[in-house]
């Protein structure tokens, strides 16, 4: 599910790169609380157990200071009263930028970049992922590629926007 389009140029790119490159860290708790609302309004996502943020390496977390998805997952959790954590999935291999990439290229560079710690506090579990931006699908693919290793779960995902 996503709430908006992306498009080059748009409001939509505005604010995501607002939050992710300009340090308007505010910007995760405002989208989140969108992002929540309409999905308490969604019968599919209703009964959420754990609402995971797409990690970042602990690299890139350290130069820009936060995760632009922690702050959203952190407020749709709330919104769902569901759990949440940044420690349960982790992007165990550093990868540079892929907004330059295509397709093959960004499942190329995303593929076994994820590991789930303590797979089984979330056996049996209604997880969401929460990321900004759906470009290729290839990130998020590999975060459930990840979470294949969890028995009995089912994987919903939710994003701010998504590009066409």
């Amino acid at each position: 599910m996503a709430l908006l389009h992306y498009e080059n140029g748009g409001l939509v790119q505005h604010l995501v790169h607002g939050l992710k490159y300009k340090g308007r860290e505010g910007l995760g708790v405002t989208l989140g609380a969108w992002l929540g609302e309409t999905l308490l309004r969604d019968p599919d996502t209703g009964n959420v157990d754990w609402v995971l943020p797409v990690p970042l390496h602990w690299r890139r977390r350290l130069k820009r200071g936060y995760n632009q998805c922690t702050g959203m997952a952190r407020v749709v959790a709330e919104k769902l009263g569901a759990q949440t954590s940044e420690r349960l999935l982790v992007r165990s291999r550093f990868s540079h930028t892929q907004t330059h990439r295509d397709r093959a290229g960004r499942w190329e560079g995303s593929r076994n970049t994820f590991r789930v710690r303590n797979p089984q506090r979330l056996e049996g579990c209604r997880i969401l992922l929460v990321d900004d931006v759906i470009t290729t699908g290839a990130t998020l693919r590999a975060c459930c590629q990840a979470l294949e290793a969890v028995v009995g779960k089912e994987v919903l995902i939710a994003t701010v926007a998504v590009v066409p």
